[in-house]
């Protein structure tokens, strides 16, 4: 017996370390979750599990075997019986004959399940998932069975911690720390999604190159704190004036690009236009002493996949180019590219 105990407990250890390998590079907790439970539901014996990720008020299944044939629902709240109280007492749920004590009323009713285990995974003092097994039969889970779940959890909540801690980053690197738009870096990145997207479904896309006219002269004249802000709050007008479905990148500098999926010409010319004037009517602070006209205005490029470029590079170029007309022509208007004959 004490051999077979040594033995169990070393595949147990095993199992935790071959997953713990396998997850070490994954950064996506449905993938990490999915070779966790592969290790769990070979470990222990049971009808079904799940691990589920705990978010504010919602619970949503990232893996499971056989938990939806009798929950049916990969996401819902969290105030399920059994979900509420994990999360509200930070404890687990351990029980052989669920249906003859007060744990009855954890599941729903008419449930043949029999035997639970609900363990919590911490991160940061917070229950932020779920490891749960369940068995229509008694007494199917013993103690060992509790013990490796709650070792399984604690291994789960560092992979947890690290995911959270990933796309953090993903989502600081994604967006401008002046403007709060989306950064260049996600701009290279979601045109080349947008074009695919496209592609795939035949569809039409446009892309606006927004320039803020004479902005060195602003600049110069008022310092660079001034110019910040009045980056930030052409950003927020032109947020306030797009759908919103519709993306907006600073591009570089005093530039910024619009995304618009789903866009002819004629609707992102359209676009244009009312965010031009929009922009040209509203009131900046100190335009009058610093711009040539008086006024904040911005210059529009305007171009459209497929029509005046199939690939990335050229669609942009187009855009620029268009730009550059509109701004060569005399700023604070919008150009289509057109095409050299």
């Amino acid at each position: 017996m004490a051999g077979k105990s040594v033995r169990r407990k070393i595949e147990r250890s095993v199992a935790i370390t071959r997953a713990y390998l396998r997850i070490e590079r994954i950064q996506k907790l449905e993938k990490i979750s999915r070779i966790y439970l592969r290790e769990l539901a070979d470990m222990v014996g049971c009808d079904g599990c799940a691990i589920i990720l705990i978010n504010t008020d919602k619970a949503k299944i990232l893996a499971e075997r056989g938990f939806t044939k009798t929950f049916k629902k990969l996401e819902f709240n969290t105030d399920v019986p059994a979900i509420e109280h994990v999360v509200n007492t930070k404890q687990a749920i351990f029980t052989g004959d669920i249906q003859s004590n007060p744990t009855a009323d954890y599941i729903p009713h008419g449930c043949p399940i029999n035997s639970l285990i609900c363990t919590p995974i911490m991160v940061n003092d917070e229950v932020r998932g779920i490891i749960h097994l369940d068995s229509p039969k008694k007494n199917a889970f013993n103690k060992k069975d509790m013990e490796f779940t709650e070792l399984l959890s604690k291994e789960i909540s560092t992979a947890f911690r690290q995911s959270f801690q990933y796309s953090q980053a993903r989502h600081v690197l994604a967006r401008d720390a002046l403007t709060g738009c989306f950064s260049r870096r996600q701009f290279d990145a979601d045109i080349v999604a947008d074009i695919t997207s496209a592609k795939k479904h035949k569809e039409q896309l446009s892309i606006l190159l927004v320039d803020i006219d004479w902005f060195k002269n602003y600049n110069d004249f008022h310092g660079q704190p001034k110019g910040d802000k009045l980056l930030k709050k052409v950003a927020d007008v032109i947020a306030s004036n797009i759908r919103a479905y519709h993306k907006i990148y600073r591009y570089g500098g005093e530039e910024f690009a619009i995304l618009m999926a789903d866009a002819n010409q004629d609707n992102a010319l359209c676009a244009a236009r009312r965010l031009q004037e929009t922009i040209e009517q509203e009131q900046f602070r100190g335009e009058k002493k610093s711009q040539p006209n008086g006024k904040i205005t911005v210059s529009i490029g305007v171009a459209t996949f497929p029509s005046d470029a199939v690939k990335k590079g050229k669609l942009i170029e187009a855009a620029d180019l268009a730009l550059y007309r509109a701004k060569e022509s005399g700023r604070n208007q919008v150009c289509v590219y057109i095409k050299k004959k």
